[in-house]
């Protein structure tokens, strides 16, 4: 299967699929677009760094709580060093499937168990569809905007809600604040809420929180809307820096002046205190 062309909704595009797709971008690359140079965005998009631990895990619980994804397979062995280890590690990945340690695979399941346990996220799971793909056409820029939805939860033929599936360090939601900044969450609602818009249909988007460290707790949280706001002019920046980078063919390195840089305003306001 070859990605969509044509903007639409998209049940069942494999995830190679999906992210292999150079001919449109997806909310993750937008937030990254505003982090790093444009030259090194293509090139980390060209050649994609393995999933780490982290990333594993938190593959496994989405697979487990929403029923899709790369299965996570217990490969019975807690330390990884012994020759038989790593071949078994070997075969797993080679099958598509993602080798977790005994008590990794246990943990995944506890978290994902008590994910669809919530009464909010219950609710949302009782019926719906898991991992849509959308495409749409951005209206000012013209470029192919993509977004891949954990749980769509229908509540009319043009209405819906986004459920957005997270595994999160943060014990609570004052906390998962700091991680909606630190990794642009409020981007990305904002972007799907865009793309599914462009397709017809509105949204309600909340995030599904579940803890990676015992108790392995859950809670859910949506943001206000000044948030989304944010997320959205943030989002036509980074789409202005591809759009311009796609008409030009030039994708820019850093500056090959020299410029001038000071220390951050917490080694200044440190001083203060001494």
């Amino acid at each position: 299967m070859t990605a969509p062309t044509v903007p639409g909704f998209y049940a069942g595009v494999p995830e190679d699929v999906y992210h292999g797709d150079r001919a449109s971008i997806s909310s993750s690359q937008l937030r990254r677009l505003l982090a790093v140079t444009p030259h090194r965005w293509r090139h980390e998009r060209d050649h994609p760094k393995p999933p780490s631990g982290e990333m594993e895990f938190g593959t496994a619980v989405h697979t487990i709580a929403f029923g899709v994804g790369a299965q996570p397979v217990n490969s019975g062995y807690q330390l990884w060093n012994s020759k038989e280890a790593k071949q078994r590690v070997a075969e797993i990945r080679a099958a598509g499937s993602i080798p977790m340690r005994p008590r990794e695979f246990e943990a995944a399941h506890t978290a994902a168990n008590n994910l669809r346990a919530h009464p909010e996220a219950a609710r949302l799971l009782a019926s719906g569809q898991p991992e849509l793909s959308a495409w749409a056409a951005d209206p000012e820029t013209g470029a192919m905007l993509r977004v891949r939805a954990d749980w769509v939860h229908w509540t009319g033929p043009t209405t819906a809600v986004i459920g957005d599936g997270k595994t999160s360090s943060e014990p609570g939601p004052d906390e998962f604040q700091w991680s909606v900044d630190k990794f642009g969450y409020h981007r990305q609602q904002a972007l799907y809420q865009k793309v599914f818009a462009l397709l017809g249909i509105q949204t309600a988007f909340v995030f599904l929180v579940v803890c990676t460290d015992p108790p392995y707790e859950v809670y859910v949280v949506e943001l206000p809307d000044r948030a989304i706001e944010l997320g959205e002019r943030d989002n036509a920046r980074a789409l202005a820096i591809y759009a311009h980078c796609l008409a030009t063919g030039e994708w820019p390195t850093h500056h090959l002046g020299i410029r001038e840089i000071d220390l951050p305003a917490r080694a200044y306001k440190r001083e203060e205190y001494l």
